[in-house]
């Protein structure tokens, strides 16, 4: 220093200040580091960082005093005082200490610690994780990841603790596995409702074995019936689900589910409901218990076969020991029904370039049936359906009128129809029966918006019948269909996007614009969040978004068709079995689908999808189509590649108006001009943001008779309603039927939600359910309560979801209209 000053002194006042300021930094630096040292360190296993420090004992008594942090391998601890005892290395912390842990974080008001295997006594103890609160009289943290807490409360609500705990007198937590509770006590709002001598709760993002909440519902007449179900993971791809349940009077039974997914596109379910019923006898219409027992079932088992992008199988039997079990378990059996018979279904499908061939099978059990325990042996079976397609092979294809594109295909199949028990006396009803349908397509010409095509199929069936006395017969059409059209659209707008600078818009216009999201003007920084963490750092661009907005503008293309299409059979023949020809002409009941009608008269038969065809014969049609699409700009995002420029729009269609009107050519010589009209067909729909509504109506002028469907959707703000209405006027199917309900919700803890169906041609109301939701703010459960009214039963059923950090509870919750209530 000395040399330094000499140095200094004799080379000037300049240098002497820069060396000066070099003996500062040195100072300033040394107290630095030695503030950063560890007051105690042993090795890596210990750090302490302290205010202050005494050591006793010659060393082995070490006391920390002040802003302690104890660094013990993975552990943080942080307190106001230390001591530790290094013949034992227990540390005592005391004065808000909290221990920070690779899983969550603990506070306490004094923590024993033991350095060596990291267990941990925490008094007045309380967890705060993502998932879930703990408060504790007393912590045992017994290793890493297992902890035992002594007269504590558990919840999973993050927002209000006190909306609902559990007390236990021992609770025992494996994190990221699942909670014991032992001698629980259920609070809602502080209040004891329920003791609860065990149970187990989730929390966990993999499935886990354990108890599901259970359910409990009510019906009419019978009394409270109570379902426990068990949940059990099996493996990584397989679980069950075992829900021993008791049915009030009806005594004990239970569902049962077995999932496995064996790939991403194959997999298998299985279902079932069993009952030992104590009321119900076949053939009685008992209210009370019959004195004897009759065990019941319901069994579903779908799976689906994905063996490579070109072949895929599928596979669905249903069935039940008694036909009355649909009746008396609707809630259970509703979901699962999809027709009026049950048994196995299945179908095999090879898909090519230039064909696809399939194979189908059906063995069911008629629902429709006077014996209820009984199999109906005289219902047809097909067993099997094979049946192959063609794409259309382009034979000739050039810029010659008249011959611009000629192209050609077939369809068919081979179908086998059985009865377990023969029953010929009315109608013949088991047979083969194969069917080809080559087809002809050639388009003569476009000539600016016109253009002109035609279409020639010869339909071909032949029958072999399973009674060896039976000759066969077959029959066979030649249909040709050919069409001019004439095409015009018109486009309004222009489609893009648009960032307007705020300081263009006036406050009084910028409050109207956010307030009207639908008018597609919208901050950038309204972006769907997709991280679950409760802190998180904004994206780059939301920085942004106080400077400008963006417009997106939308255009809209109407298209118009204008179409006459004539219909006309150029040859017809049944030839065979006069029986069966006979029969097919004169009554439906003979076919074994309407694939066996002839040609000219299947628009006569009773099936809305049969009656509303145009007549093949020789008929005229005129068709109007109207088509109103939206075009809108998709918003970029640069890390899609090859988007830019090819895929910068998104297309919807919001509006349709079709109109359909035919006239019969052969039917000049009837006297009432009505007779020579075919059904008048309107269909017509319009989609928007809130609204969806879809139309059709079939007017047949002569009969003076008509078919009506209506479908509508409306959402307002707190309010969802939907209607579907159908109407037959034809008494061989006279349909009267009324569906509709609505969802509304009052305030953000409050759902009500509503759907009836009435048969309005009986007069009966055929079923009613009422569904109110209660969900507190504090997102934490929501109590659903039910009412279902039918004409079999009444039943009351109540659920109490609660939130276990999984999705479907917070779509059930924010997404209150676009789940499923009812």
């Amino acid at each position: 220093m000395l040399k330094i000053s000499s140095h200094t002194f004799k080379d000037g006042t300049k240098r002497g200040c820069w060396s000066l300021a070099l003996i500062i930094l040195w100072a300033i630096c040394s107290l630095s580091f030695a503030a950063d040292n560890p007051q105690l360190q042993l090795g890596d296993k210990l750090s302490v960082f302290s205010d202050k420090a005494y050591r006793k004992n010659q060393g082995r008594y070490f006391e920390a005093v002040g802003n302690v942090v104890i660094i013990s391998n993975k552990d943080t601890v942080y307190g106001e005082l230390a001591s530790l005892n290094q013949e034992n290395m227990m540390v005592k912390i005391e004065g808000n200490v909290r221990i920070i842990t690779q899983m969550m974080t603990l506070y306490g008001s004094r923590v024993d610690y033991n350095i060596t295997t990291g267990a941990a006594h925490i008094k007045n103890a309380r967890i705060l994780t993502s998932e879930f609160n703990l408060v504790a009289n007393e912590l045992i943290r017994v290793s890493e990841d297992e902890y035992v807490a002594k007269e504590a409360e558990f919840t999973t609500c993050k927002d209000c603790a006190e909306s609902w705990s559990i007390y236990g007198k021992t609770i025992r937590l494996r994190v990221g596995k699942y909670v014991q509770i032992n001698h629980g006590l259920y609070k809602i709002k502080g209040v004891n409702v329920i003791y609860i001598p065990y149970i187990v709760l989730p929390i966990l993002t993999k499935r886990k074995t354990g108890l599901l909440v259970p359910n409990i519902s009510s019906r009419s007449g019978e009394g409270l019936a109570f379902a426990q179900p068990v949940f059990w993971a099996i493996d990584d791809h397989k679980d069950a689900t075992i829900t021993p349940t008791f049915w009030a009077k009806r005594g004990y039974g239970g569902d049962v589910q077995y999932r496995q997914r064996f790939s991403e596109m194959t997999w298998a379910e299985f279902n079932t409901r069993l009952v030992d019923d104590k009321i119900y006898q076949p053939g009685q219409d008992n209210k009370g218990e019959s004195g004897e027992t009759f065990f019941r079932y319901f069994g579903e088992f779908e799976s689906h076969q994905f063996w490579s992008p070109d072949l895929n199988s599928h596979v669905r039997y249903t069935g039940l020991r008694d036909l009355d079990m649909i009746r008396d378990n609707p809630q259970y059996t509703d979901l699962k029904t999809i027709s009026s018979d049950f048994g196995l279904n299945g179908f095999l499908n090879w898909r090519q370039d230039l064909f696809s061939l399939n194979a189908e099978a059906d063995y069911l059990r008629n629902e429709l049936f006077d014996d209820s325990v009984k199999f109906d042996r005289s219902y047809v079976q097909t067993m099997p359906r094979l049946s192959f397609n063609t794409t259309p092979y382009s034979i000739l294809q050039s810029r010659t009128p008249m011959f611009q594109h000629i192209a050609a295909g077939a369809d068919g199949s081979f179908s086998r129809f059985r009865q377990v028990r023969d029953d010929e006396n009315v109608f013949l009803r088991n047979a083969d029966r194969l069917s080809v349908q080559p087809y002809v397509m050639w388009h003569l010409f476009n000539w600016g918006p016109v253009s002109l095509k035609t279409r020639y199929t010869f339909d071909q069936q032949a029958y072999r019948f399973d009674d060896p006395s039976q000759p066969m017969a077959g029959k066979n059409a030649g249909l040709m269909k050919t069409e001019i059209g004439f095409s015009m659209d018109r486009i309004f707008g222009l489609a893009y996007e648009e960032k307007i600078p705020l300081k263009y818009v006036s406050e009084e216009q910028l409050k109207k614009l956010r307030e009207r999201r639908e008018q597609g003007l919208s901050p950038i920084q309204k972006t769907e969040k997709k991280s679950r963490l409760v802190g998180e750092l904004p994206e780059f661009e939301p920085a942004y978004t106080k400077d400008y907005l963006v417009q997106n503008r939308s255009s809209y293309r109407h298209s118009q068709d204008f179409k006459f299409i004539h219909h006309f059979i150029t040859s017809q023949n049944e030839y065979g079995n006069k029986k069966f020809i006979g029969d097919i002409r004169t009554n439906q009941a003979a076919f074994f689908d309407y694939e066996d009608s002839l040609r000219s008269q299947e628009y006569l038969f009773g099936a809305s999808a049969t009656r509303t065809i145009i007549p093949p014969e020789n008929t005229v049609e005129f068709q109007w189509n109207n088509t109103l699409t939206r075009k809108s700009p998709k918003v970029f995002n640069y890390l899609d590649d090859d988007k830019y420029l090819r895929d910068n729009f998104t297309y919807t269609k919001i509006g349709y108006f079709n109109v359909s009107q035919g006239y019969l050519l052969n039917e000049q010589d009837a006297e009432d001009f009505r007779q020579k009209l075919t059904r008048l067909a309107i269909l017509t729909g319009y989609t928007g943001g809130r609204w969806s509504l879809n139309l059709s109506e079939y007017y047949f002028h002569y009969a003076n008779e008509n078919i009506f469907n209506m479908n509508l959707t409306r959402r307002f703000e707190y309010l969802n309603v939907f209607a579907n209405y159908n109407y037959n006027s034809f008494d061989s199917a006279k349909l009267n039927t009324l569906n509709f309900g609505g969802q509304i919700r009052p305030t953000d803890t409050l759902g009500l939600a509503m759907v009836k169906d009435i048969d309005l041609e009986a007069q009966k109301d055929i079923r009613t359910v009422y569904s109110m939701d209660i969900m507190p703010h504090n997102n934490c459960w929501i109590f659903n309560l039910n009412y279902r009214q039918s004409l079999v039963d009444n039943r009351y059923s109540f659920n109490i979801l609660f939130n276990f950090g999984d999705d479907n509870f917070d779509r059930y919750r924010n997404d209150y209209f676009g789940v499923k209530r009812l």
